[in-house]
């Protein structure tokens, strides 16, 4: 692609008859943003002007359903102008039932006329362009803006580097979460994201971004079937200490049996309750099973007086406290010692899991001393068994002390059990740690963010800020010239129709109504204009409402004119100053740049004399799923009566009994070009050059219409000299079709 070229591109999908295999995808290498596409009736031209004109601003919110393909629920269209590596598209997207989307980043104001616009603008109105036009156009002005302009452009220029630095940033990181597992669904995901960083957050205890990668690597390794930690049970007699209290305060009297009988029972106390429990009330022993004697019948009945007893219930009720005593000692060193068999399992387990970084058990701890209480009570126990009057008061403090104890470790045995439940529930949950370690990563991207962009959004504001002055300050000096968007309306559409109609139409300027040869027509436009007229009328006020949308002077080099079949209806006179028109918008509309131009037609003369004047050089035809570039195919009397006027005039060849009519055609065709409703007579006689040949206009009647002859009327020498005129006319006005002369032979002979 040269630096000359660029390319152009045009798709269209499920747009009226685009569809299917007959959707449009056209691109061309071009010099010029000006075409013209040839298109039959019923190819689709005109939908394709619809979408361009969804781009006004009064369209852009309106359903747009009547331009999608029958049966489909989506279209697009899509136009492209990619010069080197910059590219810029204009994106119309249509979805039934719903407003059209919108995106363009061409900066190009996109101007159609089409049947539509006629419709909208001018017939409903029978013809009387809308004069309610408000608004200005900031003009140049006096004071020199370059500078500020530059300084408005760097600056902008700078916002977009800025902005495209913090979208990176953003999306690299948006990227970065999703490689380590994140949803764009989780919550906070949606922190990464350009309002949110421009808030403070703060988050309590949390680790940094790569802290929690790397627990997220760790929980990804948790063991298979990791067994529950097992919690200790404290299994007690919470009361027994006031039991053992009331006891050892307790004097029970002296027992009236015999001391050595009582002392051999305390001696062999279980083996004789159970056998005395086994004989029951028979007289056979339980043991050898042979009958009691006198005497050993004698001493089971003083056993089981004895049980019956008060003493040795008491008996019986000290061993039974003695070892509730022992019971509570030996639980809690067994809760001891399975808590600190939990402290590890728990340790192993926090490994895998940062959310349990810090849960703790609480460890009981039984001293010496401790346990040593608990011996004490047992030897009184003993020792009141042996002496039941005696009473051991120093049981008051033993008991608190011991009850102090068993109370604590219950108390911590309950809490840790707790704990101990939370630890197995988030085990178990190894999904819920992983969601909670993703929710905080997100977390740590989003305050490592905004670290690496606070200087961004710094400069961002800083620039914003300077350049918002910086264009208060420019549109305060651009505004010290300004110009009614109603008066430049209205001076283009009189000039316009001036043009077409040479005075016969013109417009009233206070009430924007069509006047006839000076009177007023009001709403008889519609009958008084013929179909011709009415396209003209048409057409002038859309080429002068272009100034509607333009806000300031510079943005009529941003006009993109979009044209569809304009000659429609016209008489052919008016085809020649409508092709005028369109050679000549650059100059109408002051622009400075480049002209922008598609138009579309389904008149193949008007299609020739437009591409033959190479009043648009890239030209195409539109066929059903395709637009291709229409070669030198088309041929013009015009081309070949100039070619034979050039020939002859430089001596090449010549002239003929066909030269006269060649003369003719060419000042005719350039007249109606010119000035339609002017005579080819009155043309020659205004013009400084034609003039001074008198016999130009006798060779051009004359010699182009039949008549009988007995010798030729005109020498080769005035011939000749005729040639030489309209050469030297056609070098003042059209330098370049003589200059083209070369060019088009090449291209006819090939």
């Amino acid at each position: 692609m040269s630096e000359q070229t660029f390319s152009i591109k045009l798709d269209v999908d499920n747009i009226g008859p685009h569809f299917g295999d007959k959707k449009i995808t056209f691109s061309d290498e071009v010099d010029s943003n000006k075409a013209i596409f040839f298109a039959s009736n019923g190819t689709g031209k005109s939908f394709i002007s619809r979408a361009f004109r969804l781009t006004s601003a009064e369209k852009q919110t309106e359903i747009a359903d009547d331009l999608l393909t029958l049966g489909q629920a989506k279209g697009n269209l899509a136009f492209q102008i990619i010069k080197c590596t910059n590219e810029k598209k204009l994106s119309i997207a249509i979805a039934r039932g719903k407003a059209p989307v919108i995106q363009n980043d061409t900066g190009l104001i996109f101007h159609v006329f089409n049947s539509d616009f006629v419709e909208e603008n001018i017939k409903p109105k029978h013809y009387t362009p809308d004069g309610n036009i408000e608004g200005y156009i900031l003009g140049k002005t006096h004071i020199d803006l370059t500078e500020e302009k530059r300084a408005e452009k760097a600056k902008e220029s700078r916002l977009n580097e800025i902005n495209k630095a913090i979208d990176k940033l953003i999306l690299d990181a948006q990227e970065e979460l999703r490689t380590k597992g994140v949803k764009s669904s989780t919550i906070e995901y949606g922190l990464i994201e350009r309002s949110q960083l421009r808030n403070k957050k703060e988050f309590e205890k949390l680790a940094s971004f790569d802290e929690i990668v790397e627990q997220l690597a760790v929980l990804s390794k948790v063991p298979e079937n990791l067994p529950d930690v097992q919690a200790p049970i404290l299994s007690v007699n919470q009361t027994v200490s006031e039991e053992v209290a009331a006891v050892l305060k307790t004097a029970y009297p002296k027992t009236e049996w015999d001391e050595e009988f009582v002392e051999y029972y305390k001696t062999h106390r279980q083996f004789i309750d159970v056998g005395v429990e086994l004989s029951g009330s028979g007289n056979i022993c339980p043991f050898c099973k042979q009958p009691y004697g006198t005497d050993a019948l004698s001493l089971v009945h003083q056993y089981k007086a004895y049980m019956q007893d008060k003493e040795a219930e008491i008996l019986r009720r000290i061993e039974q406290l003695s070892a509730s005593v022992s019971n509570n000692l030996s639980a809690l060193k067994k809760v001891q010692k399975d808590t600190k068999a939990a402290i590890g399992e728990i340790a192993n387990i926090k490994k895998y899991f940062p959310s349990l970084g810090n849960t703790v058990l609480d460890e009981p701890e039984l001293s010496e001393e401790e346990a040593a209480l608990f011996t004490r009570i047992t030897a009184l126990l003993s020792l009141k068994a042996a002496d039941l009057p005696a009473i051991f008061d120093e049981i008051d403090l033993l008991a608190a002390s011991c009850k102090s104890i068993v109370e604590r470790f219950a108390s911590t045995t309950s809490k840790n059990e707790d704990t101990i439940k939370t630890v197995n529930t988030v085990k178990n949950n190894a999904n819920g740690e992983r969601l909670l370690l993703r929710r905080n990563l997100c977390k740590a991207q989003f305050l490592r963010l905004q670290v690496n962009t606070a200087s961004s959004f710094t400069e961002f504001d800083e620039v914003t800020d300077s350049l918002a002055k910086l264009r208060e300050s420019i549109l305060e000096k651009e505004q010290k010239e300004r110009v009614s968007k109603r008066d430049k309306v209205y001076e283009t559409l009189t000039f316009f129709l001036n043009r077409f109609f040479s005075g016969k139409y013109t417009i009233d300027k206070d009430t924007f109504q069509v006047k006839f040869m000076g009177s007023s027509v009001g709403k008889n436009a519609s009958n008084i204009l013929s179909d011709g007229e009415k396209s003209i009328v048409a057409f002038c006020y859309y080429l002068a409402s272009t100034h509607v949308l333009i806000a300031r002077e510079t943005d009529y080099n941003q006009l993109f004119f979009v044209i569809d079949d304009p000659i429609s209806s016209m008489d052919f006179h008016f085809v020649y100053a409508v092709a005028q028109s369109l050679r000549d918008i650059k100059e109408y509309f002051g622009i400075t740049s480049f002209a922008r131009m598609w138009v579309f037609t389904h008149n193949m003369e008007f299609l020739s004399i437009v591409a033959r004047n190479y009043i648009i050089s890239n030209v195409y035809v539109m066929k059903p799923g395709k637009i291709e570039q229409l070669k030198h195919q088309l041929l013009m009397p015009y081309e070949s009566h100039l070619q034979d006027i050039v020939a002859i005039a430089a001596g090449k060849q010549p002239p003929s009994h066909t030269t006269a009519n060649s003369i003719r055609h060419v000042l005719e065709t350039v007249s109606r070009f010119e000035y339609p409703e002017r005579s080819i007579g009155k043309y020659i006689s205004e013009n400084s050059i034609l003039s001074q040949d008198s016999c130009i206009f006798t060779l051009c009647q004359d010699l182009s219409h039949g008549g009988i002859r007995s010798q030729p009327p005109f020498s080769a020498e005035i011939l000749v000299a005729a040639c030489k005129t309209v050469v030297a006319f056609m070098n003042s006005k059209y330098e370049g079709q003589v200059k083209a002369i070369p060019q088009m032979t090449a291209k006819a002979e090939a």
